[in-house]
């Protein structure tokens, strides 16, 4: 014991008529928690604290109501062990002013008193007696003392003399009425709907109890009294339907006289210690923790001795908010200070992630639960919601970070999967790999979601919508690739097979070629099917449809383009001009012509003009057999149609060739139409300049032949070399060899090769003649520079080799000469 604290037999010695609150020094018999002037001891916690076993919810409240000088510290002190003061016998005065609290160590029963450890605490209220002559006809206490008692209570002793049974005012039922109306209008409403069912035991202790009326008579005097005072309360309408049972359950126990028969009178209260236990039920408890207890005794006296609007169930539910917002408050700190230590997400671990979250909120919930459990359970759980979505708001901060990151990721690798899925099932793969990245990413959100507390569905909403749109673009790209990858097909086939027609064009070229498009066409899409087409790309029928057009519209483009860049103004001079030289410069054996006249030349000439131009008509514009033109199935000059069906790139790339055309030509084009008249006119132009100039310098080389040769030489040559000629002949050898000769030039002749070898000996003789020329020319043209290489070879030599050397330079000047 404290020394500053006193003695403990002092704090014992004080008794239950001090006017002013017991100082609580150390364990108290009992403290005055409302004293005469109405004033509420705001100490009773430390009282509490100190002299139960628990804080908890582990308590019952009884408290003892009755007339004065009636025993009622004395049945307390009897039967819970209690030290209230009691009245001196022979002074027959008030002894307990206001209301006092003890505690009850044990309640007395006929058994050994034991004091277990798991015991529950009981504390005890020794209300002030009523009708005393202290108070006179001041019942303003009384009242509000007993409704005090009522609210805080849950087992209400009424403490009668037996003599006072079917009394009015000796048994406090004028009383009893004023509080049982006070009761309806505090609680009356809860019952009404249903939100509270809460009840307070009335336990009825009829003292000095002789045995002539049966306590069975005298109880059911008194239940009849209770009713009948029930039934004249001024009850409102809509809370008639109540009765006296939905609030108080009432419980009689009779004792003996304590001064003419005290051994019965200790029998009797031992049998009521033993029926105790039995009297507490769960409705009578008022579900606040002890510390919360005293608030709400607190805010009950407030609102009883102010007059104000009295709504006890109210206050405890207040209570129970205050004290769970509290507990809230504290537990959320130290969630907070775990929440920043969290580890990072490792590896993808979202399951052991997602555990080590629920770990955390569990631990924080059970700490409320040990703290806030005890209170109104409606609060408690409402609280509890509330502390769980705080902190499920917390987590979820994290689990949007995780989501966004993960979401990212899973949309990236689908996009660069796909976009790799080229070829055949593009529609099955697709489907398949979406999923599973939806699997995969429900399972992860589900781990990290608390178990589903953090709503994560508009995410897969958002993902699975995100992966539509990722599967309809990359479907449009491999609807683009399908069509371009055709169109490409098409056009390499198709300048093929336009460039082998162009060797030999004839009137049913573009007949054959138009065969060969619509042929090419349908291997690559079979476009007769119409809308029962399927890509493998599990797109809809109207975009199957939609690509069949834009492919068919985009391959007369390309036959367009093809035709144009094939048969273009400079190609067709070409091809014309390669026509006229084969047939101008070869025979039909493909060899070179030598021409031995003009009039040969003039006639081939006019034979390969004619046969240049011939083809002239057919490539200028693109018809059929029958004479009409092709048509395509679209208007490809149309500026609305390319719109529809090309690109953004692919359109530009059309109005730059536009642009590159004349306005007048551009705005007059026509599909069929391969060279304009006015390119025509040019390569006709064009065409016989040249082919002139080819006759020009041909026909000039004829004539340099004939005249470089005349025939009358040959005849000069014969008379003059006559004697030659004979001397040959009549020489075996030379005859022979020009048998020889003559056998050549006729095998030369019979192959049409004999120009070609006059021309090649000519060529020949001419080469010799101008070698000859210039070795003569070395030697007899006085040349300085030669003169001058001679002398400084000479000079070379070394002058200091005597004579041997000198013979050795007339040596190699000889020589040189």
């Amino acid at each position: 014991m404290d020394p500053e604290s006193g003695s403990t037999e002092e704090n014992l010695s004080t008794t239950s008529s001090s006017s002013s609150f017991v100082p609580i020094d150390g364990i108290q018999d009992a403290i005055q928690i409302i004293d005469e002037n109405k004033e509420f001891n705001k100490d009773i916690l430390q009282y509490i604290k100190k002299t139960t076993k628990t804080l908890g919810n582990d308590y019952h409240i009884i408290s003892v109501f009755g007339s004065q000088s009636t025993g009622k510290s004395t049945l307390l002190n009897r039967l819970f062990n209690t030290n209230f003061d009691v009245m001196e016998e022979s002074r027959r005065q008030q002894t307990t002013k206001g209301i006092w609290l003890a505690s009850s160590p044990v309640i007395s029963t006929s058994e050994p008193i034991i004091h277990p450890e798991t015991e529950e605490s009981l504390l005890v209220m020794d209300v002030e007696g009523t009708d005393g002559r202290e108070r006179g006809e001041d019942q303003d206490f009384e009242r509000k003392a007993a409704l005090f008692a009522m609210a805080t209570s849950e087992i209400l002793i009424l403490n009668i003399w037996e003599t006072q049974i079917g009394l009015y005012q000796g048994a406090n039922l004028g009383l009893l009425k004023t509080v049982f109306e006070v009761n309806l209008s505090l609680f009356g409403k809860s019952k009404l709907e249903k939100t509270n069912d809460h009840k307070v035991l009335l336990l009825i202790v009829i003292r000095d109890h002789i045995g002539t009326t049966p306590k069975e008579s005298l109880a059911n005097i008194i239940v009849q009294d209770l009713n009948q005072i029930w039934d004249t309360l001024s009850i409102p309408p809509e809370l008639s339907h109540l009765k006296f049972e939905d609030f108080f359950d009432i419980d009689f126990h009779a004792l003996r006289h304590k001064v003419l028969q005290p051994k019965e009178f200790t029998e009797d209260i031992q049998q009521l210690g033993d029926r105790f236990k039995g009297f507490f039920k769960p409705n009578y408890h008022h579900n606040i923790p002890i510390d919360g207890w005293t608030l709400y005794a607190d805010n009950c006296w407030d609102q009883i001795n102010n007059n104000k609007d009295l709504d006890l169930p109210t206050q405890q539910i207040l209570v129970a908010k205050f004290k769970c917002d509290e507990i809230i408050s504290n537990v959320f700190e130290e969630f907070l200070t775990k929440f920043k230590e969290l580890p990072n997400l490792v590896n993808d671990d979202y399951e052991n992630f997602g555990l080590l979250l629920i770990d955390l909120r569990e631990d924080i919930l059970e700490n409320y639960n040990l703290s806030a459990s005890k209170y109104n359970k409606t609060v408690y759980e409402q609280k509890y919601e509330t502390l769980k979505e705080k902190l499920n708001e917390k987590f979820k901060e994290i689990f949007e970070t995780h989501v966004k990151s993960l979401s990212k990721e899973k949309l990236d690798n689908f996009k660069e999967t796909i976009s790799g899925f080229k070829g055949q099932n593009f529609h099955e793969r697709v489907s398949q790999l979406s999923n599973e990245i939806k699997e995969e990413y429900s399972n992860q959100l589900k781990q990290i979601s608390l178990n589903g507390d953090i709503p994560y569905d508009h995410h897969l909403n958002d993902l699975d919508n995100q992966l539509d749109s990722l599967v309809k673009k990359q479907q449009v790209i491999e609807l683009q690739n399908i069509v371009n990858k055709s169109i490409k097909k098409l056009g390499n086939g198709l300048t093929k097979y336009i460039q082998f027609e162009l060797n030999d064009p004839k009137p049913e070229l573009w007949s054959n070629v138009l065969n060969k498009f619509n042929e090419t066409r349908k291997d690559l899409i079979d476009i007769d099917k119409g809308n029962e087409i399927d890509f493998k790309l599990g797109t809809s029928q109207n975009q199957n449809v939609e690509v069949i057009e834009k492919f068919k519209y985009k391959s007369w483009i390309k036959f367009y383009e093809i035709n144009h860049k094939i048969i273009s103004s400079g190609n067709l001079l070409t091809l014309i001009k390669d026509r006229f030289d084969d047939k101008f410069r070869y025979d039909e054996n493909g060899l070179p012509k030598l021409y031995i006249d003009a009039h040969e030349l003039e006639v081939q000439f006019d034979k390969a003009k004619s046969f240049a131009l011939d083809i002239l008509p057919i490539l200028t514009i693109a018809r059929l057999k029958d004479g009409s033109e092709i048509v395509p199935e679209f208007d490809i000059f149309n500026k609305s149609l390319r719109g529809k069906y090309l690109s953004e790139t692919e359109l530009s790339q059309l109005e730059e060739n536009d642009d590159e055309d004349d306005d007048d030509i551009a705005d007059d084009k026509c599909f069929a139409e391969n060279i304009t008249e006015q390119e025509k006119a040019e390569i006709l132009s064009k065409f016989k300049k040249e082919i002139d100039a080819k006759f020009i310098e041909t026909k000039r080389s004829l004539v340099q032949h004939i005249t470089q040769i005349p025939y009358y030489i040959y005849l000069i040559i014969i008379a003059l070399g006559w004697n030659e000629f004979m001397a040959i002949i009549r020489n075996p050898l030379l005859f022979s060899l020009l048998l020889v000769l003559g056998a050549g030039l006729y095998i030369l002749y019979q192959l049409n090769l004999l120009r070609p070898a006059l021309v090649v000996v000519q060529r020949l003789i001419d080469e010799v003649i101008q070698v000859a020329k210039e070795k003569l020319r070395e030697v007899l043209i006085d040349d300085y520079q030669i003169q001058g290489n001679r002398l400084e070879r000479i000079s070379g030599n070394n002058i200091n080799n005597g004579k041997e050397s000198a013979d050795k330079s007339e040596n190699i000047e000889l020589d040189d000469l």
